[in-house]
């Protein structure tokens, strides 16, 4: 089994190659953790440091509202890059399949631009979903990472978060295939939808497991479960008023762009779209902030990977 040595400063958890590219130094807060000479490796590249200064290390608060603010805190804090992220796979994206629909466009169907961008969101998604949490989870130990080094982590760990969104997705249609059961009455529906809507809240962490736990992919679930466990109703909570700030951004940039008569043209409808689609980063954030409490009162046992390598750039 392997061994792991605990940052005195910002508890992440590092093994021996990592401290050896260091030289005994952790690599989110630059605390010592060991003497140089217990870690030297001569072979091993020099690491990689950002410029500028270091931010301290961030602490999560325990309160809903208190996640709340902090999750714009860290939008606005660190919004070049997430915006960098969210806009290289949202812009080219959004104005392709406004362009698609608007050549062939058809009246009866008014969600056909919706189900291409879904489409389109669930492939490559995971690469920006995947950059934001290894940002933010460096800013928890008091790094700013680039751009750059937030893009490859994000290609890096793409498959992994496509992999888990998809085996946690399966579980959670199984859950609720008598909702497609045909004849049945509403009101029987809607109660076939329950166990989908609680296995959701319980897997909503897999994002942040897939990217920072060497946990397998088809454990990405339970290890979501288990991190969500005596935390379901806040996150319910916290999650509800995010989707009324998103919901009411929307209508805000909506009638800020009727206003100004822009959305007849795609282009512009598709700038739009990718606004919202860097703010809609602040429910990523909230979660994550979610997953850093639950995972830093759980440490001790569990392995945890850093969640940023060094890239040489």
């Amino acid at each position: 089994m392997p061994r792991f040595w605990e940052c005195p400063s910002c508890r992440a958890l590092l093994t021996r190659e990592r401290l050896e590219a260091t030289a005994g130094r952790c690599p989110y807060c630059d605390a010592r953790v060991g003497a140089p000479a217990e870690f030297a490796d001569p072979d091993a590249p020099p690491a990689h440091q950002p410029r500028g200064a270091r931010p301290g290390p961030f602490v999560v608060p325990g309160t809903v509202a208190g996640k709340l603010a902090a999750s714009f805190q860290l939008l606005f804090e660190h919004l070049a890059v997430i915006a960098g992220l969210v806009l290289m796979i949202a812009l080219p994206s959004n104005a392709a399949v406004e362009l698609i629909v608007a050549r062939n466009f058809d009246a009866a169907d008014q969600f056909a631009a919706l189900r291409l961008k879904v489409l389109v969101d669930k492939f490559f998604g995971p690469i920006a979903a995947a950059g934001v949490v290894t940002l933010l989870a460096a800013r928890m130990g008091g790094r700013s990472i680039t751009f750059l080094e937030a893009v490859r982590a994000g290609i890096d760990s793409w498959l992994r978060v496509l992999a888990a969104r998809i085996v946690a997705a399966f579980f959670i249609l199984i859950s609720c295939f008598g909702f497609l059961l045909p004849g049945l009455p509403p009101a029987l529906r809607a109660l076939f939808l329950l166990p989908g809507l609680v296995l959701t809240v319980r897997y909503c962490l897999v994002d942040q497991v897939a990217v920072l736990e060497p946990t397998p992919i088809l454990e990405t679930r339970r290890r979501s479960a288990e991190l969500v466990s005596g935390r379901a109703w806040p996150i319910v909570g916290a999650a509800s008023a995010s989707f009324l700030l998103i919901v009411g951004f929307s209508i805000l940039v909506g009638r800020a762009a009727e206003a100004v008569g822009i959305l007849e043209d795609p282009l512009a409808r598709a700038l739009c779209d990718s606004v919202l689609d860097v703010f809609a980063v602040f429910f990523s954030i909230l979660l994550f902030l979610f997953y850093w409490e639950a995972r830093s009162e759980r440490e001790g046992d569990v392995a945890f990977k850093p969640a940023l390598e060094e890239y040489p750039l």
